[in-house]
């Protein structure tokens, strides 16, 4: 198969919008390189509607302003490759990559001898987000590994290539559940999953699955965008047992407070901020205890409102 590989350059507050748009139009993930500008990269099939969503993308992203983001530095550039050029690309830069204190990932290609007390986690990210080369999918693991306890449930939302249902899954839980919004990651992650050998403790579901299954869990995490945990969060805390922790990532740290703020006022109260570089990952605990705060949700959705699409789980 072939796939058009389409880039922009836009300004760190856009990066949030930007993902999203491309998740939206119907790319497994993104990656994202530098600092300012920072580029963003995604990939589709060439189908008979690459067209029309490509068309749909460049829509989305030239309303940034409206939405109170600054417009893009540089508009899309788009090539197309084979399935083996996508494969080349990855191998040339993914390496063996430690994490935290015990956490390793591993690609599938590479060899490598795990020193003892290490929890290696072995890799193929596909055309899927999630390789630990991007400060959110680190900082996310890192949160897992200091809050993931043996026996845990653990949901994950938006599960990229899988990477952080597999490090929950090591760290000991024993059920852990997952979803993403399009199909190919979750053909990916059920891949990754399988090479693990955790199919017993892993489950990667369709939407609807998710939502009957990922019930009074103690850990969830979703590593999204902003603007999506914003729109989410009415449904995400529900799911947390009381007591229990959201770790939230996909943030640049421009809106580490309006999201926080969210995240609070439906229970999700902030107790760590992890950082790398622009990035956050904010670690919340679901509180019995009344909101401070209420309308901080309804101000942060209108702030960030999502951008086109939606990756609604009820």
């Amino acid at each position: 198969m072939r796939w058009a590989e389409m880039s922009v350059s836009c300004d760190p507050a856009a990066v949030d919008a930007v993902s999203y748009a491309y998740i939206s139009a119907g790319c497994g993930g993104v990656m994202i390189t530098g600092d300012s500008p920072v580029k963003i990269q995604g990939s589709l099939p060439v189908t008979d509607e690459l067209t029309m969503r490509i068309e749909g993308l460049v829509s989305h992203l030239d309303r940034l302003e409206e939405f109170g983001l600054p417009a893009l530095v540089e508009r899309m550039t788009i090539r197309y490759a084979e399935d083996e050029d996508w494969a080349n690309a990855w191998k040339k830069y993914f390496k063996p990559l430690h994490i935290g204190q015990r956490l390793v990932i591993k690609p599938s290609w590479e060899l490598y001898d795990a020193a003892e007390g290490e929890l290696v986690i072995d890799l193929d990210p596909g055309m899927a987000f999630g390789t630990g080369g991007h400060p959110t999918t680190r900082l996310c693991m890192e949160a897992l590994e200091e809050h993931v306890k043996p026996g845990f449930k653990v949901g994950d939302i938006g599960t990229g290539s899988g990477i952080l249902s597999i490090t929950a899954a090591l760290l000991g839980a024993s059920e852990v559940v997952a979803t993403d919004i399009d199909l190919l990651p979750r053909k990916i992650a059920r891949q990754n999953i399988a090479r693990n050998e955790l199919e017993h403790t892993v489950q990667i579901l369709e939407m609807d699955e998710f939502d009957k299954a990922a019930q009074d869990q103690d850990v969830v995490v979703a590593n999204i965008v902003a603007n999506t945990i914003i729109e989410l969060a009415p449904s995400i805390a529900p799911r947390v047992k009381e007591g229990g922790i959201f770790i939230g990532s996909g943030i640049v740290d421009d809106h580490h407070d309006l999201v926080r703020d969210a995240l609070a006022a439906v229970g999700l109260q902030h107790i760590d901020t992890k950082r790398e570089d622009i990035w956050v990952c904010l670690v919340t605990r679901k509180s019995a205890e009344p909101p401070a705060d209420p309308d901080a949700l309804a101000r942060a959705a209108a702030e960030l409102p999502p951008v086109g699409g939606t990756g609604e789980i009820r």
